[in-house]
């Protein structure tokens, strides 16, 4: 009876000692891994290292290791958005970057993170040859059904099931051109018709490009914005009672315009500036003084 007593202490003491020797050594283990794991910001630190370095599969790949962390947590989520713009911008791997992008419409819907991640799906569907696809997604932000077929009688240019061009379209367009019913011709009606079609084809094409965020067009479309507000004051406030030939008084009444709207403006060209600037003499007037010296 001793004798087993005595055997059964030893085997708990042999198995006090291998459990011991396991936690030690997953203790040892974990601290070995642990000293070799990188920190999050670390990574994100290498990553934009990387891209300085136009190292740009690198830095997504680095990013992917820290995503695999956290994939649903805020940081997890703003790095996919990184990681998405890198595969588009970067390493032109699009069907990447749209796996990306459908994550975070999904899983951050409404939030920041997601603004401007559906203008990017459709880029990257264009950039994929799913043509149909993006303009599906236009119609559908859009509240128009990609279903119902809207081709009708009056349907003179119909892309898929949706007209694109009516008949009545057409007239205006003919209309606005100056082109009468008298001097209507076949040929005059198919041209016209193919360059509406052209204008159609082109303007779809540059919408799933996403070419209205673009800071240059941005810059063209304000430009021309503020051109037409401009025409369309001098002409409804300025030149409404004058008649087109008398050039001589339209000169005039915009120069008094302009002399008016200084005044409320408290306009003042600093022209010791400009001319410091250009290496000219200097000097500062207003545009009340510089029209009275003229």
């Amino acid at each position: 009876m001793n004798n087993l007593h005595t055997l059964n202490r030893k085997v708990d003491a042999m198995l006090i000692m291998v459990i011991a020797g396991l936690i030690l050594g997953l203790a040892l283990s974990y601290n070995y891994y642990q000293s070799r794991r990188t920190t999050e910001a670390e990574n994100s630190e290498y990553a934009a290292d990387l891209l300085a370095y136009s190292l740009p599969s690198e830095a997504a790949h680095i990013l992917e290791e820290n995503i695999r962390r956290q994939p649903l947590s805020e940081k997890g989520l703003k790095m996919r958005k990184a990681l998405a713009d890198i595969c588009m911008n970067e390493l032109n791997d699009y069907d990447k970057a749209l796996a990306q992008l459908v994550f975070i419409s999904h899983f951050a819907k409404g939030t920041e993170i997601a603004s401007g991640t559906d203008d990017k799906i459709k880029y990257c569907l264009n950039r994929l040859g799913r043509v149909y696809d993006a303009e599906r997604r236009n119609m559908m932000n859009d509240g128009v059904n990609p279903i119902v077929n809207t081709v009708g009688s009056d349907t003179a240019v119909q892309l898929g099931n949706k007209q694109a061009i009516s008949v009545d379209e057409l007239k205006l367009r003919l209309a606005s051109m100056g082109i009468t019913a008298k001097d209507m011709t076949k040929e005059t009606v198919t041209n016209v018709l193919g360059q509406m079609t052209q204008e159609l084809l082109l303007s779809r094409a540059a919408n799933r490009e996403n070419l209205k965020q673009d800071p240059e067009v941005i810059g063209m479309l304000k430009k021309l914005e503020n051109s037409v507000l401009m025409n369309v004051y001098v002409q409804k406030f300025i030149f409404k009672d004058v008649k087109e030939n008398d050039n001589e008084k339209r000169m005039q009444l915009l120069a008094d315009e302009i002399t008016k709207l200084s005044a409320k403006e408290e306009l003042k060209i600093n022209n010791d500036i400009v001319n410091k600037a250009f290496g000219f003499a200097s000097e500062t007037t207003t545009v009340d003084s510089a029209n009275k010296a003229n």
